[in-house]
């Protein structure tokens, strides 16, 4: 191979990974990083004074940033998703509860702005368990939520899921387990889990 035909095929090569990088995650970044939240129309009021899309008050970490942290480190993003899939993708809408508030005709597919308010996006990696973009809609109690970390056996025999009983004491009482400030700043992070605030026409139609 002669020097012109080697270099030929280097910048080949380099095209071929700038391209897409710069398509698939450059361009997509920077129109991310420049969105604004999308006022709702006159007659779409909503409850509580909620003016736009996304709100603070829909995205509830909060004091549970640090359960964020403790979820990271846990590994939880390995097993779990907090990514609702367009239903041409996967059959998440079709699960109960997955995409949101079904009840009150608010379940949807995740939009790329639910994750404008989050430093780190935690997608996960593999759809071994749940989806947890709604999982504070499915479990609602601090009771049961803390019941499912440290004993998921108890919900689903068959269940893969690990108990976290590293993050619970036992009672000196002998009343059962006493949840760290580590399971408890957990929990407010999952109970926290509600990607479904509704969206705004103009979201809607695409504009």
């Amino acid at each position: 191979m002669n020097s012109n035909n080697f270099w030929k095929l280097l910048g080949a090569l380099g095209l071929s990974f700038l391209l897409p990088w710069l398509f698939l995650i450059v361009i997509p970044f920077i129109g991310a990083s420049n969105a604004e939240p999308v006022a709702y129309g006159a007659d779409e009021e909503m409850e509580g004074g909620v003016l736009a899309y996304p709100d603070k008050s829909f995205l509830r970490h909060g004091a549970s940033d640090y359960g964020r942290q403790i979820y990271a480190a846990e590994g939880c993003a390995y097993c779990h998703t907090q990514m609702v899939r367009p239903t041409y993708a996967g059959p998440d809408m079709w699960r109960p509860g997955w995409g949101g508030r079904e009840a009150e005709g608010l379940a949807r597919e995740t939009q790329p702005m639910d994750y404008v308010m989050e430093d780190f996006a935690l997608l996960g990696y593999q759809r071994i368990g749940q989806d947890l973009s709604n999982v504070g809609h499915r479990i609602t109690t601090r009771e049961l939520m803390h019941r499912h970390l440290s004993d998921p056996k108890s919900f689903d025999p068959d269940s893969g899921m690990p108990a976290y009983r590293h993050l619970y004491r036992q009672s000196p009482y002998g009343s059962g387990l006493v949840p760290t400030p580590e399971a408890e700043a957990l929990v407010d992070y999952l109970l926290s889990l509600k990607k479904d605030q509704a969206l705004p026409a103009r979201v809607l139609s695409g504009r």
